[in-house]
C-alpha cells in the first residue's frame, strides 16, 4: 500500500493540475487514489451516470463524446498521458456530462469523486489551483470550437502536425500516436476529408514516413504561416502557442 501511495504521488507531482501542490498535500491526496488499468475499447465513464470518481490519464489515449438527442453521436476531444476526466465528480450529486472510451490499453489514477471533494473543501489554496488548471482547459476547447468554424481541415491537421513537431536534421517531423481515423474525429472531420486535406499538406511539403507513423514537415514556418498562424505562433519552439490552438 505504502508503496502504491509513493508511485502514485510521483505521479501527481508532475500532472499540471497539481505541479504546484506542496509534497505533504500530493500524499495526503494519493491516499485518495487507485490505479486502474482498462482495455481498449473501454467506457471509463458513461455520460448520465453518477459522477463517482476523476481518472488522471497515466499512459494512454480516451476519447470524449456526447449524444443528442436524436441518438446521433459526436466527439468533443481525445486526450491522453497527463490529463483530467471526470471532473463532474467533484460536484454534489453530480453526474457525468460526456462518455469517456479509451482508443487503446490505458493506465489511469481512479481519484474518489467525494473524498477529493472533502479534501479541496480543506485546502482552499488547492482549490483555487484547480479551478485555474480546469479554467484553463475549458478555454482551450472553446478555442477549438472556434478553429472549426474558421479554418479549413487542411489547416486544422496542419496546425496539429505543428503542435508536436520535433526539429530533426534541418526538418521537423510529428509521430502520429493516435489511429488517423481517431484523429479525424478530434479535428472535426470524417476520415475521407482527413485524407483529402493530408494530400493537401503534401503541396506543402509534408510527407508521410514509417508507414504513416511519423509525418515529415519540410519547413515548419511556411506550414505555420499558410494556416493562419500569427509570427510568434510560427516560430520553432513554440508548441505550446500551436497546442493553444487545436
Amino acid at each position: 500500500m505504502t508503496q502504491d501511495i509513493e508511485r502514485i504521488s510521483g505521479v501527481l507531482r508532475f500532472a499540471r493540475y497539481f505541479r504546484t501542490w506542496p509534497q505533504e498535500d500530493i500524499l495526503e491526496l494519493a491516499r485518495l487514489c487507485e490505479w486502474v488499468r482498462f482495455e481498449e475499447e473501454t467506457m471509463m465513464i458513461e455520460a448520465g451516470k453518477r459522477a463517482s470518481a476523476l481518472y488522471l490519464i497515466v499512459n494512454g489515449h480516451v476519447e470524449l463524446s456526447y449524444e443528442d438527442a436524436q441518438g446521433k453521436n459526436g466527439v468533443i476531444d481525445l486526450l491522453g498521458d497527463g490529463q483530467l476526466v471526470g471532473e463532474c465528480a467533484l460536484a454534489p450529486e453530480g453526474c457525468y456530462a460526456v462518455s469517456v472510451k479509451t482508443l487503446e490499453a490505458t493506465t489511469a489514477i481512479r481519484i474518489d469523486g467525494t473524498l477529493f471533494s472533502d479534501f479541496l473543501s480543506a485546502h482552499f489554496d488547492r482549490a483555487l489551483t484547480m479551478m485555474s488548471a480546469m479554467t484553463e482547459r475549458l478555454c482551450q476547447m472553446l478555442r477549438q470550437t472556434e478553429e472549426l468554424k474558421c479554418r479549413s481541415a487542411a489547416q486544422r491537421l496542419g496546425i496539429y502536425l505543428l503542435a508536436d513537431a520535433v526539429p530533426i536534421d534541418g526538418v521537423h517531423e510529428t509521430p502520429l500516436t493516435i489511429e488517423k481515423s481517431a484523429l479525424a474525429r478530434k479535428l472535426g472531420m470524417t476520415s475521407e476529408t482527413f485524407s483529402r486535406a493530408l494530400k493537401k499538406l503534401t503541396e506543402l511539403g509534408v510527407s508521410q514516413h514509417s508507414n504513416g507513423r511519423i509525418v515529415r514537415i519540410a519547413d515548419a514556418e511556411m506550414l505555420a504561416d499558410w494556416c493562419g498562424l500569427s509570427e510568434n505562433e510560427g516560430k520553432e519552439g513554440q508548441a505550446d502557442a500551436f497546442k493553444a490552438v487545436i
